[in-house]
């Protein structure tokens, strides 16, 4: 669709290094407090001393200290679901390993068992439960005092589950390359950019709106337009333009 010729694994690899850059920008904004945020560059403006210890808590957060991560919505759309950032999911391996209501009972499908201790408390892998899977007699352990354990169910259906996972996101990516790819091409549109014009003070009927419905016809004068910090420049730099064409 992008006219791009990518293997499968360069896609792989393209997707998990996004993946992590994106859960290292989440762990930078939600580490920023106060007013230690630049509006003009978007990126994180704090002391030195602070970016150095988050250097060493958070890996890899040094590239956005100039810069912010790139495509940020397009990003959100693709990793929000599946990415855990440590602020709705429990992650044991952290340093608060504080389980959120949402998961106040996790299990992992892919484990190959689940403690008996947990199925008698309800685990979904109860055989007396409803509409659960088939699951294999109960074997003591062969080691003194170690609680029985159960095998795990069948993980096909886990499997199919993964397997719709990937299929979504691969439409979202697809998605995301047209709509870019699109808008890309097409840049500023000339009723966003006479919107820019009204705004410096070029009023309909003034010589400055004037130029502006001449050059803005074509997508150079609009991006060269747009590169103009100010209102007050862009409309001086119309100004000029008008003076270029017909003088005084």
């Amino acid at each position: 669709m992008t006219g791009i010729s990518l293997s499968k694994t360069q896609i792989k690899n393209k997707w998990d290094i996004l993946k992590a850059d994106w859960s290292i920008w989440l762990k930078l904004k939600r580490r920023q407090t106060g007013t230690g945020w630049n509006n003009a560059t978007q990126t994180i403006d704090m002391e030195a001393e602070w970016w150095k210890k988050a250097k060493k808590d958070i890996p890899g957060c040094a590239k956005f200290r100039k810069k912010p991560i790139q495509n940020e919505d397009l990003l959100r759309e693709m990793f929000t679901n599946i990415t855990n950032d440590e602020a709705d999911h429990w992650n044991p391996l952290s340093d608060n390993p504080i389980i959120p209501n949402s998961q106040e009972q996790p299990f992992d499908l892919d484990s190959e068992y689940v403690d008996g201790e947990n199925n008698a408390q309800g685990d979904p892998f109860d055989a007396n439960q409803e509409g659960d899977e088939e699951v294999q007699e109960v074997t003591p352990s062969a080691v003194p005092n170690k609680k029985p354990r159960v095998a795990a169910v069948d993980r096909k259906k886990a499997k199919s589950s993964n397997a719709l996972l990937m299929v979504e996101a691969i439409l979202k990516i697809s998605d995301c390359s047209i709509s870019f790819t699109a808008k890309k091409k097409e840049g500023i549109t000339i009723p966003e950019i006479m919107e820019h014009v009204k705004d410096c003070g070029a009023a309909y009927g003034s010589d400055e709106h004037d130029i502006a419905t001449q050059l803005f016809v074509k997508k150079e004068h609009r991006e060269i337009f747009m590169t103009v910090p100010t209102r007050e420049i862009r409309l001086n730099w119309l100004r000029k333009r008008h003076f270029d064409k017909y003088g005084a």
